[in-house]
This record gives structure tokens, sequence and C-alpha cells, in this order.
């Protein structure tokens, strides 16, 4: 049986091959794939290397900002930058969108800041031209061009019939037909994948992902997997097609539908069932809830007050000037943290809806395997929603623990009512660490993306369901 396979293999390559049309579309997808790579290069070199001068300066002038109030300091604050990982050069994700850098001060959460996708026109909607959107939409393309007529073409010219009467089995002519075009599609990819990996050995440099091998290998296993299914539902098209023309329709409308339709009205099916509160209402909402308190009855006032009293109880003493501490770094670490539970809540529901909104295009991958390749390719290369929320909290947490430093310097170091007698020094400033990050691991990643690795698999089942049971009710060509 496997002769049989790799002989139907070798003669089916061979009649692809002499299609022009095949030909110019490889020699597109190689073209469309390199230059993918190579601006994918550009990019990451250009973005990487701006990074890394932005955090030097940054570092610098944190550390060089000279003597003055911790508290001023605290609102003099930083920026901290998320880095360029490597494999952002395959998948570009949504680094286009949530931004690059946060700047961190005292009292406010800032969100991400310069996004690449505001330089660019309303056309960045579309995608950008990567290495992923390729394997993702226009190789499955290729793959239809060249597995619609796998059956149809037998019937008409009729082959298929000798190849039945010569005691070659339906499961054996699939098979080899299968193992044909994935063959050509390796050899199509094969200096790709070559390239990638002696450009990855060349250029990892970072600590930013622990596991760049594993992803990468990830990343093969989904790809392969993914176009097998396409190759798979192509050719049992094509056995269930009465011509050739009937099964290129019927393929190119399941591409036109799992590439480009489902998905945009899966984004605006979440996008209308749990629509996201704009900006300024955000910022509004939480501003208003430090200031009345989450349950609208404890105002700032009164919380300053009860602190006030609870610091004179604790050290029996009727002034607040008598408290061994500066009771005005005290009260401002205290809004701080107040501020910073306000901020968690509101944050946590924010988080809940993109979460929902999420959860629809994860679902929707059991209607097009595009959504599940897509997310797990984003979720591998570290460029998706949930590696950005990674990175504000990990920002967020940095944030606190600076203006904590700050606020407890001035609360031990400083008397009450002093403020511009008291300054701290470059002492002070090199006990704030700089900031590193690191991505989530790929086995955490692959947990929050259950759903669409169950997905793949239920694709995988399907089509080899479909392909053995149709074989099995094949009836004799006549």
């Amino acid at each position: 049986m496997i002769n049989s396979i790799l002989l139907i293999a070798k003669k089916e390559i061979v009649i692809a091959l002499r299609q022009n049309l095949i030909r110019i579309l490889a020699v597109v997808i190689m073209v469309l794939l390199g230059v993918a790579l190579y601006a994918g290069y550009v990019a990451y070199d250009q973005q990487k290397y701006s990074i890394n001068n932005a955090e030097e300066r940054e570092r610098e002038e944190w550390l060089g900002q000279g003597d003055k109030h911790p508290h001023i300091a605290a609102h003099y604050g930083t920026f901290v930058f998320k880095p360029k990982t490597i494999l952002s050069l395959f998948d570009f994700g949504l680094d286009t969108f949530t931004g690059t850098s946060i700047y961190l001060e005292a009292h406010y959460q800032h969100e991400s800041m310069f996004r690449p996708a505001q330089d660019h026109s309303s056309m960045i909607r579309f995608g950008e031209l990567s290495a992923a959107l390729v394997l993702q939409i226009l190789i499955p393309l290729l793959l239809i061009f060249l597995a619609f007529p796998a059956f149809t073409s037998e019937k008409e010219n009729g082959t298929l019939r000798l190849l039945i009467s010569q005691g070659v089995s339906y499961t054996t002519i699939i098979w080899g037909k299968i193992v044909a075009y994935i063959s050509m599609v390796f050899v199509i990819l094969a200096p790709f994948f070559m390239i990638t990996i002696i450009g990855y050995a060349v250029l990892e440099n970072s600590s930013t992902i622990p596991d760049t091998i594993l992803r990468i290998l990830l990343l093969l296993a989904i790809y392969i997997l993914y176009l097998f299914i396409f190759v798979s539902l192509s050719v049992w098209v094509s056995m269930k097609s009465s011509t050739s023309r009937n099964a290129l329709l019927t393929l190119l409308t399941a591409w036109i539908l799992f590439t480009i339709i489902i998905p945009k009205t899966t984004a605006n099916l979440g996008e209308s069932l749990y629509p996201l509160p704009s900006m300024k209402i955000y910022r509004e909402a939480i501003q208003k809830d430090i200031t009345d308190g989450l349950d609208g009855k404890s105002h700032m006032r009164l919380r300053g007050k009860q602190l006030k009293e609870e610091y004179l109880q604790r050290y029996d003493v009727d002034s607040i000037h008598k408290i061994p501490l500066n009771f005005e770094g005290i009260r401002m670490q205290a809004g701080e943290d107040y501020g910073n539970m306000v901020y968690d809540v509101h944050w946590k529901r924010l988080k809940e809806l993109f979460n929902k909104q999420n959860h629809i295009s994860s679902l929707s991958s059991f209607i097009t395997p595009y959504l599940a390749v897509r997310n797990l390719s984003m979720g591998l290369a570290a460029t998706d929603l949930y590696t950005s929320i990674h990175f504000q909290k990990k920002t967020e947490k940095y944030r606190r623990e600076l203006i904590r430093k700050m606020n407890m310097d001035m609360a031990h170091n400083s008397r009450y009512g002093e403020f511009y007698e008291y300054t701290a020094n470059k002492k002070l400033w090199e006990t704030v660490e700089k900031f590193t990050y690191q991505t989530m691991t790929a086995s955490e990643i692959l947990s929050l993306y259950s759903i669409e690795i169950i997905s793949l698999c239920f694709w995988a089942g399907l089509v080899l369901f479909l392909l053995n049971y149709s074989s099995r009710k094949m009836k004799p060509v006549l």
C-alpha cells in the first residue's frame, strides 16, 4: 500500500509541475514570504534598537535627576518599554496596536503609548504582511489551487476508473494525493523555515522569552496540522464534487468564509455584545470612585480623617506632629493604596470584557480553523492580547513599588510639614531597580488557548473522519 501511495504522489507532483499557474503561485508565495520575513526583521531590528536606547536614556535620566523631594521624584516618574521578541518578526500580532511604552508616575495608571498603528492609515485594520499572515491565508489558497482537481480530473479523464479496476483502493488514492500536496508545500516552505531557524540562532540574545526553541517547535507543529487540514478538506471536496469547476468554487467559497467573513463577523459580534467603555468614561469612573469611595459613602476626606485618628491611637498621641513618622508620607501612600484598589476593580471589569470578546473568537475556531491558528500563533509569538495584559500587570507592579519607596522614604526621613526642605539623592533613586520583562512561558500561554487547541484537534479529526467515511461509501466507477 505504501508503494502505491508513493507512486500516486509522484504522479500528482509531476502533473502539478506541468501547470504554469501552480509554478506562478509558488513563486509568488516564496516572494511574499521572503518580503514578509525581511520586513519583519527590519521592524524588529529598528524597534529593538530604539527601545534599548530609550531604556538606557530613561534609566540615566532617573538616576541623574538630581536631589529633590521623593514625592516630586514620584511625579517625575519614568518610562518603561515593552521589549520586542524575536518571534515578533514572524507574527506581528497586536504589537502594532498595543503600544510600546508606558509612563509611570504617582496617582495615575497610564495606558500604553506610541502605538505604531497611529502612523498608518485605516487600512492597517486589515492586517500587515507578515510571514504568519502568508501561512495562515495565502498558503491555504495555494493548496486549494493544487488540490481542487484531485479527484474531479481523474473522473473527467477516466483515469479513476483505470486505477480502481487495477485494485487500487480509494484510501490509497486519497493518501497518495495528500502526501503529494503536502510534499510540494514543504518544498516551497523549506527555505523559509531554514532562514527562520538560522535567523533565530544569529539574532536571539534576549531573555524576554524563556523558551523560544519550544515555541518554534510548537508553531511548526501547529502550522503543519493547519495545512494538513486544508489539504485534506480540499481532497475531500474534490472527491464529493462532480466537476473541477464545482470543486474550485466550493473551496474558494470556504476559503473566503474561513479567512475573511467569519473572523470579521466574529470580531464585530464581540464588540457588539461586549462593548468597551471609552477611555474618557473609564478614567472618569476611576476618579469618581477614588474621590467618593467604591461604596459611594467613604469620601476621600472621610478616609483621611479616619487614617489620622488611626495613627493618633496607634502611637497614643494627640497631634500628628508627635508621630515618629511624617504623616504626610503615610497619607500619600494610603491614597496610593486606595487608588490602586479602585484601579484593580475597574481593570478587572475591563479584562472581563476583553476575555468575553476573546471567548467568542475562541469558540468560533470550531467554525473556522483559521481563528485557532491565528490566536495560537500570536500567543506563541508573544504578540497577543494576553501578553500585552501580562506586560501591563508587570509594569503596574513596578510602578507601585517605585511610588511606595518614594512615599516611605518621605515618611521615615522627613518631618511633618517639611516638603522642599527635605531632599533625597541618587542613593534613593538607585534602590529602584531597572525594569525588566519576561513573557509568560509556553505552557502558561497554551493553557489560555485550550479551546483553540481542542478546535484544531476537532478539525483534524473531522477531516480524517470525512475522508475515511467517504472512501468507504464511494460507489465503484462504471
